[in-house]
């Protein structure tokens, strides 16, 4: 597989498990949504700003990354032998509950049907601003901080759609919490 392929492959991963959240945001009411359940778990809605918070953040800090090996001219910052949780086992959830940071809390503002209508656009600029690295090989470039291990950058933009796919199975245990309205 050629770089190009890897980086393209990485992002049509993210991109799937963001339309697949999208299809499930769009059965979903403004009321619905907002509905806060009793347990305190987040609502949808929550659910969906800490979504756009973080794909904020990880362009940030993989641009900065990015940028750093540029300077340096240092691609591969990977230790010898990466330790790391692979992709498959965070799509599981084995890496159990993690709590977010305090900048990616949700305040429960925005609007709903607007935010859904960002998503997209939103990863598509994440993959635009690092275009210009997609004949780099990404491989053993390990971008900070690490809480899942060593994930290399074509893993963490993976990540970033394993991210929407388990946020939308908590939105969908939210569903099935009772007092959920039923519009």
């Amino acid at each position: 597989m050629t770089l190009e392929e890897m980086f393209d492959q990485a992002f049509a991963t993210a991109v799937q498990d963001r339309r697949d959240l999208i299809r499930f945001l769009e059965g979903v009411s403004e009321t619905q949504a907002r509905w806060k359940p009793p347990d305190g778990e987040w609502s949808i809605l929550e659910g969906l700003e800490h979504i756009m918070l973080t794909e904020e953040r990880f362009r940030t800090l993989m641009l900065k990354t990015l940028r750093e090996a540029e300077a340096s001219g240092r691609w591969d910052n990977a230790p010898p032998r990466p330790v790391k949780m692979s992709l498959e086992t965070l799509r599981r959830r084995e890496q159990g509950f993690v709590p977010a940071p305090e900048e990616l809390l949700p305040r429960g503002a925005g609007r709903f049907a607007q935010m859904i209508q960002e998503l997209i656009p939103a990863r598509q600029a994440t993959r635009e601003a690092f275009l210009p690295y997609r004949s780099r090989d990404l491989s053993r470039l390990v971008p900070p901080p690490g809480r899942y291990g060593d994930l290399n950058l074509y893993e963490r933009i993976a990540y970033s759609g394993i991210h929407d796919a388990l946020h939308r199975e908590q939105m969908e245990r939210v569903t099935r919490q009772p007092g959920f309205p039923r519009e």
